[in-house]
């Protein structure tokens, strides 16, 4: 993995720039805040969380759940070093404070400390609709077994089986784990654990969900707060971003710039 310089956060969180975000939608925007169930329903602006996502995107910073709690663990520690030695922000969240995660996925950004939403902002009128997404899925059991549609050649004889009532796939204790060599050799009534043919399906299966998108009439503007290391940082990263931006979903495509004022 690239080597990213995160050197910014041994810096005390001095907020002494002021900038503007704005965000032009190159394409319809689903920003889905909650937890979803059946229907993904979204809300007419990003959340706080999606602009530090795409802050970071810009920069780079590509870091899953568990490289980045330990990134984040190490950089703390040594900011409460630094912050004893000066004797200065040693009360403040940014040495001592628990890192605020997302409640919908759990994201923790490294920049939450360093850069703070404030107002005003401009919220654009939106128009919306709803539209098939297709989600990508994975288990191990039912959920799996019924909603996949492909499935390896050599499992049409037992599926066919299957159809007709002869065997039966399932997860219940009386349900057996056989190799390929006792799968061959299944007789009627037989009770099967759907892990005994997973290897023969997809990684994953599509399943259509219905999901909110909106269409901004004009750009946001959001007015932040930052260091002036990492708006040197920021003004680098949206000049030439190091991956496609986006807001809410990844089809979600996004043209940003950013202001000192």
């Amino acid at each position: 993995m690239e080597q990213i310089d995160l050197s910014f956060f041994i810096e005390p969180p001095e907020l002494t720039v002021v900038a503007t975000l704005q965000i032009d939608a190159l394409a319809p925007l689903s920003m889905v805040a909650a937890q979803p169930g059946a229907y993904y329903r979204g809300q007419p602006a990003p959340t706080n969380f999606m602009l530090y996502g795409l802050l970071e995107n810009a920069l780079g910073w590509h870091l899953s759940a568990t490289p980045r709690k330990q990134v984040i663990d190490d950089l703390k520690k040594l900011a409460k070093k630094a912050a004893k030695k000066s004797k200065t922000w040693v009360d403040s969240p940014w040495v001592n404070g628990k890192p605020v995660g997302s409640p919908e996925i759990g994201f923790v950004s490294l920049l939450q400390y360093h850069v703070v939403f404030e107002g005003p902002h401009v919220f654009p009128a939106v128009d919306t609709f709803d539209d098939l997404w297709s989600q990508q899925l994975r288990d191990t059991g039912r959920s799996f077994f019924g909603g996949s549609r492909r499935y390896d050649a050599s499992l049409s004889d037992l599926m066919t089986r299957e159809r007709r009532g002869e065997i039966e796939f399932g997860d219940r204790a009386e349900h057996q784990l056989l190799d390929d060599a006792a799968l061959r050799q299944v007789t009627e009534g037989a009770k099967i654990q759907y892990k005994s043919v997973r290897s023969r399906f997809p990684h994953y299966y599509v399943s259509p969900t219905v999901r909110e998108y909106v269409i901004p009439r004009s750009p946001y503007v959001f007015r932040l707060r930052t260091t002036a290391t990492v708006s040197a940082l920021l003004k680098d990263a949206f000049n030439d971003p190091s991956a496609p931006l986006y807001v809410g979903s990844n089809d979600g495509w996004v043209d940003v710039s950013y202001e000192e004022l």
